[in-house]
């Protein structure tokens, strides 16, 4: 193929962010204007937290798919990882009911804190320093995904 690893994964990438953040907005507008739940907190904050949150899962899925090798082992492989993640998030159960050691893996989950940010930012006005708190670990967990991912799709195309 002509195309280097950096293009194949920001091609993989950009239409998964850009579905994810319309879908992202028309949520958050349909919570605000049809079941009028108020807004409190920065909505730019809250944009650019769905944005990483996004790319941090979009990371997640481009690593499990270069590993597998049909997709069949993609879908169990994303099945595997999004049930529990989703689980010990803080969704269903409060993080801190959890035993210690689950609480740290918690932490390297996206929707752990991407759910902290939409809880701050849509009922309490959450302060921007609680919000960059949050933030930054979904920053560093799209880095780590991303890289890794760009690694494993590069081994797999040589």
């Amino acid at each position: 193929s002509p195309t280097s690893t950096f293009e194949i994964i920001v091609s993989k990438s950009l239409p998964a962010l850009a579905i994810g953040t319309v879908l992202g907005l028309v949520m958050i507008a349909a919570g605000a204007f049809v079941f009028g739940i108020p807004f409190a907190g920065s909505f730019l904050l809250l944009i650019l937290s769905l944005v990483l949150f996004i790319l941090s899962v979009v990371g997640i899925g481009l690593m499990i798919s270069a590993v597998s090798k049909t997709q069949q082992q993609a879908i169990l492989g994303a099945f595997a990882v999004g049930v529990p993640a989703v689980l010990m998030s803080g969704f269903a159960t409060p993080v801190e009911n959890m035993p210690t050691a689950l609480q740290w893996l918690a932490q390297a989950i996206p929707l752990t804190h991407f759910l902290v940010i939409v809880h701050g930012s849509v009922l309490k006005a959450m302060p921007p320093s609680d919000i960059l708190s949050n933030l930054w670990p979904l920053a560093a967990i799209a880095l780590v995904t991303l890289t890794a991912a760009t690694i494993f799709v590069r081994a797999r195309l040589q």
